[in-house]
């Protein structure tokens, strides 16, 4: 609601979210896994992302079948708030396949076959998320909290989680809005990286690796 009023409310050149290409494809469409040829995910390599986005997916539906409200709803609604405006909207997030080899480098071998494992896991898990963790959604990040503790626990992997996606995602922002010629783009993003991302625009333009 509140990005839905804001974009009635104020004028702007393009609408940008924190999601990739695949989060947003699978936000969008949350039973596209249904329509996977798993022979072709294993050959392509891609069964990290793929992992990564039904752990996320099954965390999301379980949140939505708790609370009534289905986390990226906000991101689909400033989507669908710029397709109505005839906005553009940019993809600013880091590829979640390549954030994940990031983790699972952060973590070391045994640190991330139990990342994965963990991954693989949750897609089956029907137990309830507690109160306290879906408070921490509100001033965090859906991929740190999907992983659990790990990013507590390991400066290195909170690194992979939100610090190097603060910088690309400000620094993407920046490079797109310098692409197309736009002056004033509203951003939707979780609210764990706000202040990484308002520093990071300060300070550099690149897009990391």
């Amino acid at each position: 609601d509140a990005v839905l009023a804001l974009l009635k409310t104020e004028t702007f050149d393009a609408v940008a979210i924190e999601l990739d290409a695949a989060r947003f494809q699978a936000l969008k469409d949350p039973d596209s896994y249904k329509k996977l040829d798993l022979i072709e995910v294993f050959k392509t390599g891609k069964t990290i992302l793929v992992a990564a986005n039904l752990a996320l997916g099954a965390y999301q539906r379980r949140l939505a079948e708790q609370v009534g409200i289905e986390p990226g709803s906000e991101m689909l609604a400033a989507d669908s708030g710029a397709t109505a405006l005839g906005l553009p909207t940019l993809l600013i997030d880091r590829d979640v396949g390549l954030t994940l080899a990031r983790c699972r480098a952060a973590l070391g071998f045994w640190g991330g076959a139990k990342l994965i494992t963990g991954s693989a896991l949750s897609v089956f898990s029907e137990d309830e998320i507690a109160p306290e963790e879906i408070e921490k959604l509100k001033t965090g990040d859906m991929l740190r909290s999907t992983f659990g503790d790990f990013a507590t626990e390991s400066p290195a992997l909170f690194d992979a989680l939100i610090a190097e996606r603060d910088q690309f995602m400000a620094a993407k922002l920046r490079e797109q809005s310098a692409e197309r010629g736009l002056k004033r783009v509203f951003a939707v993003v979780g609210a764990g990286h706000l202040a990484g991302m308002v520093d990071a625009l300060k300070v550099s333009s690149e897009v990391p690796a």
